[in-house]
């Protein structure tokens, strides 16, 4: 009769096979189990028999990505990953009950298909909110989320700068007649597109 594999061995299947493959236990030598973490010995045959129920048909050959690097290889922040994962109901397994994410290829490419084409403003092609990241509260107006908006409504009458997307439009095309500056150039692109200004560009414009 088989014997029933342990909590721990379970767990150092997940975290080496889902991030590293098959090559993760060669470079170690002797039996796949035979280090501190996993201490019961289980023939190469077994792993890939364990990993199979575990991973299904892709086995060890599977790749996986922790959450973190799935976010550094697609670009995608990890808030819109997990945005993606609720929308498209997939379950990422864990390498322990409060360890990384395990995401598989296929699931990636599911992921980065739907945030594609979903953005969290339609209007503006934005997946998240300019001034705070978040895509968890929705749009509101310009490229941010309702919070942000008021806190930029406030920051802009506190500088004294005009609020409408249209008059700052004309006030930052004024001040590039006098400054050559490439902040100016990346307020008024944003400003042209109907977009919120940087945060980090009132104060600038607020000293010219």
């Amino acid at each position: 009769m088989a014997r029933r594999w342990t909590k721990k061995e379970t767990q150092a299947l997940l975290e080496g096979v889902g991030v590293f493959g098959i090559a993760w236990f060669r470079r170690r030598g002797g039996s796949p189990f035979d280090w501190p973490n996993a201490p019961e010995n289980r023939s190469k045959d077994a792993v890939y028999a364990k990993a199979a129920r575990v991973y299904g048909g892709g086995g060890l050959s599977r790749g996986a990505y922790s959450l973190r690097r799935a976010a550094e290889t697609t670009g995608y922040s990890a808030t819109q990953l997990r945005r993606a994962m609720k929308a498209l109901a997939q379950k990422w397994k864990r390498t322990s009950s409060d360890g990384s994410f395990l995401i598989y290829d296929e699931q990636l490419n599911e992921l980065t298909d739907w945030l594609r084409s979903d953005y969290w403003s339609k209007a503006h092609r934005l997946y998240s909110c300019l001034w705070c990241g978040t895509a968890d509260r929705r749009h509101y107006s310009i490229g941010l989320c309702n919070t942000c908006y008021h806190r930029y409504y406030r920051r802009l009458l506190r500088a004294g700068i005009p609020t409408s997307v249209r008059e700052l439009l004309l006030f930052v095309r004024r001040l590039k007649r006098r400054y050559d500056d490439e902040f100016l150039e990346s307020a008024e692109d944003n400003l042209v597109r109907g977009r919120a200004i940087p945060v980090v560009l009132i104060p600038l414009i607020e000293g010219m």
